[in-house]
Formats: structure tokens, C-alpha cells, sequence
């Protein structure tokens, strides 16, 4: 029942993007496939990349970390991994858009708007996944469960890459592992 809050969101968030306060704590930095360093020049990727299993939808690809397992299947459309302790799962969705065209940052108050989540996580600055904009959400919803999600439209799907850790987790293990997986997405 863990990940049933994540088709729902994705559902609701179709069905808006056809249609047209806070005690967070810091989020998890979006970090992409080619960043800048503060002295503005290019840097390459961290050799530390994700080398686990490949979750495959129709339009996108990602790889989780090592020793991370196949999530099972709740929902079609959605595929995950699960970390070794089961503290910590990403999982890569895709929906109909119905026709969106909405950007971005357009998307990201579609899917705040749309969380069912008691708390809602917080809209970030637009981010990149290989190299076209994605939104960016990331916070504490519900009581335990921090979110670190990436999402864009891409040939009329919905594509949501999300990171999702329980309270156990240290912050510096959630941006270790957003920092490996982030890099890995392709668009297919």
C-alpha cells in the first residue's frame, strides 16, 4: 500500500494537465547528467552512477542503485526498485497526458495541486532530465515518507521519475542516491 499514493497522484495529475507552509526540511539538491560547478565551467558526471537494474517504460529508462531489487507491480505503467533494507524505493511512471502542452514548471503546480498527500511536498526550481525540462517536487508527505520527485511530458505521456524514503533514511543517503540515479534517465 506504500506506493498507492503515487498512481493516484499520477491520475489526478492527468486527468488536470488535459484540463488545462511549512516545516520541510531542505530539499534534495537536482543535481544533472552535465552540472556547473560554482566557478561556472562544465563538469562531468560523478563516476558514481547508479549499475543496478533497469526500470524500462515505453518513452524513458532509468537504473536504480545496486543491490536494489524489482519492486513489485501495483499499477500498469509504473515499474521500481526497492533498496536492500526496503527503507527507500524509486519508481518510473508513465500516463496519458490527454493532449497536454503544459511546460515544465507548468506540471509542477499541476502535481502539487493534485497530491492527495495530507502534506504536500514543495515545488521546486524547474529541473533537467537528460537534458529536456522537468519539474521538480521534493518534501515530507504524509508523517513518515519523504518524496524527491522529476517529472515532464514527453510524446504525450506523463513520464514521473520518484524517490520516495521513510523517515529512517539520513539526508545525505537521499541525495546519494537521487545524485546516482538522476544521471542514468534516458528519453527513449
Amino acid at each position: 500500500m506504500r506506493r498507492t499514493a503515487v498512481p493516484a497522484a499520477l491520475a489526478a495529475l492527468a486527468l488536470l494537465a488535459g484540463c488545462g507552509g511549512s516545516d520541510d526540511p531542505a530539499p534534495t539538491p537536482a543535481p544533472s547528467s552535465g552540472s556547473t560547478d560554482p566557478s561556472g565551467s562544465a563538469s562531468s558526471p560523478s563516476a558514481d552512477v547508479a549499475t543496478g537494474i533497469r526500470l524500462t517504460q515505453p518513452n524513458s529508462t532509468v537504473v536504480a542503485p545496486e543491490a536494489w531489487t524489482r519492486g513489485r507491480t501495483i499499477v500498469s505503467g509504473e515499474t521500481s526498485a526497492d533498496s536492500p533494507d526496503h527503507l527507500a524505493w524509486v519508481s518510473l511512471g508513465e500516463i496519458e497526458a490527454f493532449g497536454s502542452d503544459q511546460d515544465a514548471e507548468q506540471l509542477g503546480h499541476t502535481r502539487i495541486a493534485s497530491d492527495p498527500s495530507p502534506r504536500k511536498p514543495k515545488l521546486l526550481p524547474v529541473a533537467e532530465l537528460d537534458g529536456r525540462p522537468a519539474y521538480h517536487v521534493a518534501g515530507w508527505v504524509g508523517g513518515s515518507r519523504y518524496i524527491d520527485e522529476y517529472g515532464a511530458i514527453w510524446n504525450d505521456r506523463i513520464v514521473s521519475l520518484v524517490f520516495s524514503f521513510n523517515e529512517k533514511v539520513p539526508a545525505a543517503e537521499r541525495t546519494q542516491v537521487v545524485e546516482q540515479v538522476l544521471p542514468t534517465f534516458q528519453w527513449k
